[in-house]
């Protein structure tokens, strides 16, 4: 059976994220977000469904964009709240767990994710429940945790690198050890390597057309010190595919 974790509705939970996120110096607003909105698609006229909304920041961007219409998608009370309470024109908000994407009677242009697919037990299922949402030539768009970064198992207070001669030197094991995690703020999450990852994609009809594991950008680096050190280390992995 299937766990659909939802830590987001945990109120204390969820102002520590909100504060985290409304600071703007945080690793999503300085490098995932610039970076995935690089690699968007002509947005006008097209339907976007957004999954793991969060705040909606980016569905009002694909709208602002020429977007013609945006379905947002997330299994948080709080997180849609948050979202619908901005100008939340040609957005149709819900409450559904991306595990239950199936359920969705619609096609779509674009399917945009940022951060929310390694919290998926079952990628194989979203990426065929995705073909199916897609029209054809449609874009598939997501970021996720790098699998550098997943990979290692310690405990709460380890490092995870060595420093030697002012430089950060990661460690890395349990790579190919593809099964769950769990973070010190109890979030659980799936680590999958990148054969893991990019095989289900094609295996489920889906052409790649761009993978991205970019530097922290020096903006960044000027604004959070100890982004210095993920200039040799990718945070993150996007990913760009589409349905011909």
């Amino acid at each position: 059976m299937v766990k659909i974790q939802n830590m987001y509705d945990d109120n204390d939970f969820f102002n520590k994220y909100q504060e985290m996120r409304n600071s703007k110096l945080n690793a999503n607003e300085l490098i995932e977000i610039p970076t995935i909105k690089k690699m968007l698609p002509d947005l006008k006229g097209k339907t976007v469904l957004d999954l793991g909304c969060g705040a909606g920041e980016m569905s009002r961007y694909f709208i602002k964009n020429g977007a013609k219409k945006v379905v947002t998608i997330d299994i948080s009370e709080n997180m849609i709240s948050v979202a619908k309470s901005q100008d939340s024109t040609n957005i149709d908000y819900r409450i559904l767990p991306l595990e239950k994407i199936d359920q969705i009677n619609e096609k779509f242009d674009l399917i945009f994710s940022s951060l929310a697919f390694h919290y998926i037990q079952d990628f194989n299922k979203l990426m065929k429940d995705i073909y199916n949402l897609l029209n054809t030539n449609g874009i598939l768009l997501f970021s996720q945790e790098n699998p550098i970064s997943t990979a290692v198992i310690l405990s709460e207070n380890e490092k995870k690198y060595i420093e030697k001669n002012g430089k950060r030197y990661y460690l890395l094991s349990d790579y190919n050890n593809v099964s769950k995690r769990t973070h010190k703020t109890g979030l659980e999450f799936y680590h999958r390597n990148y054969e893991t990852t990019i095989n289900c994609i094609i295996k489920n009809g889906l052409n790649l057309i761009e993978i991205c594991e970019p530097n922290a950008p020096e903006q960044a680096v000027k604004l959070v010190s100890k982004y210095e050190y993920f200039k040799d280390r990718p945070l993150f992995l996007y990913v760009k595919a589409q349905k011909l």
